[in-house]
């Protein structure tokens, strides 16, 4: 379940209120019999409840508690090479969150969700499908960040030139292609062998773009990076139509081998190109959005914008903070000891992703010394 989805079942479902209870921590994928992370999970859950029972004395632990010991007897600790944990427990839900971000480990009890460390590890993070083609085949893999997996194509797939447009055959000094099961024979004559190859490694691109627009580009929308060398990469390009085929990035060369080791450095290599593109486009965004008067910085402006579902862009300060609360009666409270001791801008992000915006919690490049937020706004201001 993506995080958007998480926080429509947290925060949109009418009803839903806190405390939640948040356990960040990192884990240690080497240690295969997880009694590390065991043992650091469950000082984590002693030191909540003990914050828990001196914030909220009349509140019941039990159902928090039930949660955090299920988690620890059913589910992993660790997941692939993912170097931290989030846990995040409400009375009715709780999520877990495997992260290659680097975390301390940390407790957090809110009124609202604590969700920055999973906003920054989540912000880049693009799943797609990883098209390796060649002019007489394709295979296709799904990549969630470094994860890459084989996709277990159907018979139908043209995954084969020759067995989807048919067997070359030469006749004496005539060529006839045989096609389909019956054995359909077309002459062509004498046509020159480089001519042939050239339209039917077309025709064959054609097939298989026409397979991704059935099958990815209709149901599922997955965007697709290409991995081919140029030549394949400027043929393909120049005919397809799925609408799903990235531009950029684009891995200009095929693996002698497509290994797990070969595919896994492709896919951190397509990752950093990926974050760099999305940075990119962000800060354009924004640029467009103060030209175009509909941004803000000013966290007071933002916090009202927010609740009247009007960013459609939220870009955070890595490690900012600004005292206050939003309720869920969607009140912001700057005055009382726990909204002084709360982040505001932590409970604006919730709201935004609540409301179908985007968050981003970036680094120092594009704020001013005060600045901890940026805002691009639907519509202009005034």
């Amino acid at each position: 379940m993506s995080l958007r989805d998480d926080l429509q079942a947290l925060v949109q479902d009418v009803g839903v209120h806190g405390p939640f209870v948040s356990l960040f921590m990192p884990v240690h994928p080497e240690d295969v019999t997880m009694e590390k992370d065991r043992t650091q999970f469950k000082s984590l859950v002693s030191q909540a409840q003990a914050d828990f029972a001196k914030k909220y004395p009349d509140a019941e632990w039990r159902p928090f508690g039930e949660k955090f010991a299920l988690i620890l007897a059913e589910r992993q600790l660790i997941s692939g090479t993912n170097t931290s944990m989030a846990v995040i427990a409400g009375a009715d839900h709780v999520y877990q969150y495997f992260m290659r971000l680097p975390l301390n480990p940390e407790v957090k009890i809110t009124e609202n969700l604590y969700v920055l460390p999973i906003i920054e590890n989540d912000q880049y993070n693009i799943n797609y499908d990883l098209l390796a083609l060649e002019k007489e085949s394709f295979k296709l893999f799904s990549v969630h960040g470094h994860d890459v997996t084989e996709v277990d194509l159907p018979k139908s797939a043209p995954t084969n030139r020759a067995d989807a447009i048919g067997t070359e055959l030469k006749n004496d000094n005539d060529m006839q292609r045989s096609t389909g099961a019956r054995g359909n024979s077309v002459f062509h004559g004498h046509d020159p062998k480089e001519e042939t190859d050239r339209a039917d490694t077309e025709r064959y691109f054609k097939m298989v773009d026409d397979w991704i627009r059935a099958n990815i580009s209709v149901p599922t929308h997955t965007p697709v990076i290409l991995m081919a060398v140029d030549e394949v990469q400027g043929e393909y390009r120049k005919i397809s139509k799925s609408g799903v085929l990235l531009d950029q990035p684009r891995i200009a060369k095929m693996p002698p081998k497509l290994n797990k080791n070969d595919l896994h450095d492709v896919a951190v290599e397509l990752e950093e190109e990926l974050r760099v593109i999305a940075k990119k486009r962000v800060q354009k965004a924004n640029d467009d959005a103060r030209s175009g008067n509909r941004a803000s910085s000013a966290v007071p402006d933002i916090a009202r914008a927010a609740i009247e579902g009007r960013v459609d862009t939220l870009i955070l300060k890595r490690g900012a903070s600004a005292p206050g609360a939003i309720g869920f009666d969607h009140l912001v409270d700057r005055e009382s000891e726990d909204a002084r001791a709360n982040n505001l801008l932590n409970d604006i992000a919730v709201v935004v992703l609540g409301y179908g915006g985007r968050v981003f919690v970036q680094g120092d490049d594009g704020f001013n010394d005060k600045e901890v937020a940026h805002a691009i706004l639907r519509g202009r201001i005034g």
